[in-house]
C-alpha cells in the first residue's frame, strides 16, 4: 500500500503547485472560519458557563454582543455563505485536478481554471452531499458540545462529554462509509444520494483498505485540535499582556507582535491544511480507483458500472470514467 498509494499521493500533494495554489484560499477561509467560531465559543463558555474572568475573553464577548452586534451578525452571515459556497467548489475542483494529474491528462486539464470549471459543474451535488453529512463533521460535534454546555451548564458536563463522545465514535464509523462520496459525484457524475449509496457499497466491499486509510483522517482531526489549542492558549497570552505590562507604548508593541504571530500562524496553518487536504484526498482517490477496478473485475453487478457505460466519452474532460483499469 505504501508504494502504490501513499508515496504517489505525497508526490502529488508536495510537488503539484497548481493544486496547492487552487486549494490555498479555501484552506485559509476554512481556517479563519474555524478559528473565529472556536474563539467565540470558548470565550462564551469560559465566562458564562464556567463563571471565570478573563479580560481578553470579556473584550471578545462585549465586542460581539454589545459594541458591534449588528456588524458581527452581518459579517458572520456573509462569511458563512462564502464558506459553504466556496468549499464545494474547492472539493470538486481538487478531485478533478488530482484525477487529471494521476491519469496523465493534458496540461489544459491540470490548470486552476479547469479546477474551477469542474468545481462549479459539480457544485450542487457536492453541496447537497455536504449538507446531508454535516452533522457528522468534527466542527459540528465540537460546536454542538459547547452549545450543550451553554444550555445545561457545568453540572451536566460529565453526561454531555459522555454522550458526545459516543456520538463522535458513531460519526467516525459513519464517515468511513461516506469516504468515497465526492469521487462518485465528480468522476461518475452521480447525484448526492446515489453517491452516498455507492460509497457505502464500496467501503463495505473493501473494508480492509478503507479502514487503513481512514487513519489518515486523524491527521485532519489533529489539525482541528491544534487550532483549538492555539485559540485557547492565545487569549491567556493576551491577558498576560494586559496584566503585567502597564506602559501603553510597550503594550502596543506587544499587541503588534501578537497580531503578526496570529497572521503568520494563519498562513502557516492554511498552507499546512492545504497540503494535508490534498494528500488525504489523493490517498482516497487512489484507493477509490483501485477499489473500483476490483469491483469491475468481479462483474458488472455494481451500481457504478451503469454510470460508467452510460457516460463514457460524454465529457472529454473525464477520460477517467471510461478507463480506470487501463491506468492501474
Amino acid at each position: 500500500m505504501r508504494e502504490e498509494i501513499v508515496i504517489p499521493a505525497w508526490e502529488v500533494a508536495s510537488k503539484n503547485t497548481e493544486i496547492k495554489i487552487f486549494n490555498f484560499f479555501p484552506s485559509l477561509l476554512s481556517t479563519v472560519y474555524l478559528s473565529l467560531i472556536l474563539l467565540y465559543q470558548v470565550s462564551w463558555t469560559y465566562i458564562n458557563v464556567f463563571s471565570l474572568n478573563d479580560q481578553f475573553f470579556t473584550i471578545v464577548i462585549n465586542f460581539v454582543h454589545q459594541s458591534y452586534f449588528t456588524e458581527v451578525i452581518v459579517g458572520f452571515v456573509v462569511f458563512f455563505l462564502a464558506y459553504i459556497l466556496i468549499t464545494p467548489i474547492s472539493q470538486g475542483g481538487i478531485i478533478a485536478l488530482i484525477d487529471a494529474e494521476c491519469q496523465g491528462k493534458s496540461d489544459s486539464q491540470k490548470t486552476i481554471n479547469f479546477g474551477l470549471g469542474r468545481g462549479f459543474k459539480y457544485f450542487l451535488p457536492v453541496f447537497e452531499a455536504n449538507n446531508i453529512t454535516a452533522l457528522f463533521k468534527l466542527l459540528s460535534i465540537l460546536t454542538f458540545t459547547i452549545f450543550l454546555l451553554r444550555l445545561f451548564g457545568v453540572a451536566y458536563i460529565a453526561y454531555i462529554f459522555g454522550a458526545m463522545g459516543m456520538y463522535f465514535l458513531l460519526a467516525m464509523l459513519l464517515n468511513i462509509f461516506l469516504a468515497y462520496t465526492h469521487f462518485f459525484i465528480v468522476l461518475e457524475r452521480m447525484s448526492a444520494f446515489d453517491a452516498i449509496v455507492a460509497s457505502s457499497t464500496m467501503a463495505l466491499e473493501n473494508l480492509g483498505i478503507t479502514f487503513k486509510l481512514y487513519v489518515t483522517l486523524i491527521l485532519v482531526y489533529v489539525r482541528t485540535v491544534l487550532t483549538v489549542l492555539v485559540f485557547i492558549l492565545l487569549p491567556f497570552a493576551v491577558s498576560a499582556i494586559f496584566t503585567y505590562i502597564t506602559i501603553a507604548g510597550v503594550k502596543l508593541i506587544f499587541f503588534g507582535l501578537v497580531a503578526l504571530l496570529i497572521l503568520a500562524f494563519l498562513i502557516f496553518v492554511s498552507h499546512l491544511n492545504s497540503v494535508l487536504e490534498i494528500f488525504v484526498e489523493t490517498l482516497w482517490y487512489r484507493a477509490y480507483v483501485d477499489n473500483k477496478g476490483k469491483m469491475e473485475t468481479d462483474g458488472p453487478k455494481h451500481g457504478s458500472d451503469h454510470t460508467e457505460k452510460s457516460h463514457g466519452g460524454h465529457d472529454s474532460g473525464h477520460g477517467h470514467e471510461s478507463g480506470h483499469g487501463e491506468h492501474h
